[in-house]
C-alpha cells in the first residue's frame, strides 16, 4: 500500500515539493472548525497516519508550540464516517490546532518518507528546508 502512495504522485502527474520551490496557497480547518491560510513564512509539520498523529499530539500537549510552526495532518485516506465519527472527535480534545488536510491530490505534493513526520521550512513561500522526524526524541531535538 505505501508503494502505492509513493508511486501515486507520478500516476496524476503531481510532484512532491523540494527545497527551492515555491508553496501553493492553500485553505485548512482544524479540528476546531477555524480556517487557516498557509503560505507565510514558518515551520509546516506534517502527520501522514495515526502513529505519527499521536507522536505530535503528545509532543504538543506537554510542551508550547511555537507560533511560527502549523500541524498539519492528511486526513485524505480516512474513510468520512470514520473521521466523522471517531477520528475528529477525538481530535477536538487538543488544544493546539491540528490542521485537516483531505485533498489527496495536494497531499500527494508534500514530501513523506515512511513512518515518518515531514517538516517543511518555508521562507517567503518557498521551501528552505525539509527534514524528516522517525521518533520523538528527534522532536524534542528539533524544538528545544
Amino acid at each position: 500500500m505505501r508503494f502505492f502512495l509513493l508511486l501515486l504522485p507520478l500516476l496524476l502527474n503531481a510532484q512532491m515539493l523540494q527545497v527551492g520551490d515555491n508553496v501553493t496557497p492553500i485553505k485548512l480547518i482544524s479540528q476546531h472548525d477555524k480556517e487557516y491560510t498557509l503560505v507565510k513564512n514558518g515551520i509546516w509539520i506534517i502527520a501522514w497516519d495515526k502513529t505519527t498523529t499521536k507522536m505530535l499530539n503528545q509532543y504538543f500537549d506537554e510542551h508550547k508550540m511555537p507560533e511560527n510552526l502549523n500541524i498539519i495532518v492528511d486526513t485524505s485516506q480516512i474513510p468520512s464516517g470514520i473521521f466523522s465519527f471517531f477520528v475528529r472527535p477525538s481530535m477536538k480534545n487538543y488544544k493546539h490546532s491540528i490542521l485537516l488536510s483531505f485533498d489527496e491530490k495536494y497531499n500527494l505534493t508534500l514530501p513523506f518518507k515512511e513512518d515518518m513526520i515531514t517538516l517543511l521550512y518555508i521562507e517567503k513561500t518557498k521551501v528552505k528546508k525539509i527534514i524528516y522526524i522517525k521518533n520523538i526524541e528527534e522532536l524534542e531535538k528539533t524544538f528545544k
